[in-house]
């Protein structure tokens, strides 16, 4: 069992806060089996705001681009060093299955390489000042300068990598950092933050701060050293985070209900395998996860039939064993919830083709559903939970539609062979990714990756995260 204290400038302390319920520690179970995984310390306002000032500290003492690099590069090794106690962890937290738990490492890692990379080329260009007559015998460039104080919060989900996703392009940037990671996944992010320590990152420049997120993170709203607050996780909390703050840069990773169409022209067998793993790997717990698949009419019978028998051959269980695909949701409130949808949804017509039951070690079975009314959770809302709804569309510009009618954008796909489908597809949908013949639950650590309407502003991808967390100083030299 792992018993993990706070970081606050370069030194692990114990907390001195308490939970609503007077607790002084968070307890971290296992989502599986309910086993005591560790314990995590629970910080105090007072503590809260310490980690901003060791962070405001490092931001004046600046730490030079080959050093954040090498650092980062260091830290790097070191979670590679490390690479199957980390996914341990992960499963044993997050209830990831094994299998994909050491794929987040892996992608951990890329995450890490890119920003060491980052690091030594900061943003910046040359602007061609004498392009108008009023600029004749000037020179102008922009600077790249650290935005400030980043405060990170993180969900559970991917606990290594969406960390790393906060850290590495905001150390990469000269940003120091406050980081809070969900309650649920805290002591994976403790080990990431003892890579940096081995790694010699300086004292200040990442801070860990655990416990009631309240009291962490409303003190870091209120604190004016904070110049950004990064977060991923629900649409609503995400968007309450930027009202409470509209003063400080924020860069919002949040909700979706991610869409696929397949139209008649496509391979269907790869169109199905995509929707499969987009839909049920790690119970559909991701932002991205497959959620609504709009299926041409003419090939609905034969996608569902593929679809369902896929399904159900996915084995799900328990986490630890490597065949292993579909493990268990991350509290059974989750469990409640999805399973309260899927009853809600068959009162109103719906029918649940496969699933929708638990295996005897308490694991929603991957579920397929048809008949869902437009109304539904199902459809509306994010499942964050291992449901795919088949809906039949008439044509692509049914199909379309009925994409874009969701308050989300976050990621989409289409199967088909047509490229002016395909073209058009990508034009019209609203989302921050259309991806075609690619599984919608596709994302690589580097490319730009974010959303529209209300799943977020701003983009992640370590290149593209450093150039939010910089501020781009126009110096202008006359003759």
């Amino acid at each position: 069992m792992r018993t993990q204290r706070l970081y606050l400038d370069g030194t692990w302390v114990d907390g001195t806060g308490s939970l609503a319920d007077g607790s002084t520690r968070l307890e971290v179970r296992n989502p599986y089996d309910d086993s005591l995984v560790g314990v995590a310390a629970v910080a105090s306002p007072e503590q809260a705001a310490a980690a901003v000032g060791a962070a405001a500290r490092a931001l004046r003492r600046g730490l030079p681009p080959h050093r954040r690099a090498e650092i980062l590069r260091r830290a790097r090794e070191e979670v590679a060093r490390r690479a199957e106690e980390f996914a341990q962890m992960i499963r044993a937290e997050a209830g990831k299955p094994i299998t994909a738990a050491r794929q987040e490492v892996e992608r951990a890692l890329t995450t890490l390489d890119f920003a060491a990379e980052e690091a030594r080329r900061p943003p910046g260009e040359t602007v061609p000042l004498d392009a108008v007559p009023s600029g004749e015998g000037t020179l102008a460039f922009t600077v790249a300068q650290p935005v400030g104080v980043v405060a990170a919060i993180t969900p559970f989900n991917f606990p290594l990598n969406l960390v790393a996703h906060k850290v590495a392009p905001a150390l990469a940037a000269g940003c120091p950092v406050v980081l809070k990671p969900s309650e649920r996944t805290p002591l994976t992010a403790g080990m990431l933050v003892e890579a940096f320590k081995a790694a010699e990152l300086p004292p200040g420049w990442l801070n860990l701060v655990t416990g009631d997120p309240a009291t962490i993170v409303g003190r870091w709203q209120e604190d004016p050293r904070v110049a950004v607050l990064t977060f991923t996780g629900s649409s609503r909390v995400g968007w309450q985070l930027k009202a409470a703050s509209p003063y400080k840069r924020h860069i919002l990773e949040l909700g979706s209900a991610t869409a696929m169409v397949i139209r008649a022209d496509a391979d269907l067998k790869a169109a199905v395998n995509a929707a499969v793993t987009s839909g049920f790997t790690f119970a559909g717990q991701a932002c991205i996860s497959l959620q609504r698949l709009y299926v041409e009419k003419a090939v609905v019978d034969e996608v569902l039939h593929r679809l369902v028998e896929a399904a159900e051959a996915l084995p799900a269980g328990d986490p630890a064993l490597e065949a292993t695909v579909v493990g268990p949701l991350i509290t059974p409130e989750a469990t409640k919830r999805v399973r309260s949808w899927l009853d809600d949804a068959v009162r109103d017509g719906a029918r649940i083709v496969t699933g929708g039951t638990l295996t005897d070690d308490g694991v929603l079975r991957p579920t397929v559903v048809t008949d869902v009314p437009a109304s539904s959770p199902l459809l509306c809302e994010e499942v964050f939970g291992p449901v795919v709804s088949v809906v039949p569309v008439a044509n692509l510009d049914e199909a379309i539609r009925a994409v874009n009618d969701s308050r989300f954008g976050l990621n989409t796909s289409i199967y088909t062979s047509d490229l002016t489908s395909a073209l058009r597809y990508a034009r019209e949908a609203q989302a921050g990714t259309v991806l075609v013949n690619r599984p919608p639950a596709f994302r690589a650590d580097h490319m730009p990756y974010g959303g529209v309407k209300e799943s977020g502003q701003g983009r992640e991808g370590v290149k593209y995260a450093v150039e939010e967390l910089t501020e781009r100083k126009l110096v202008i030299l006359g003759s």
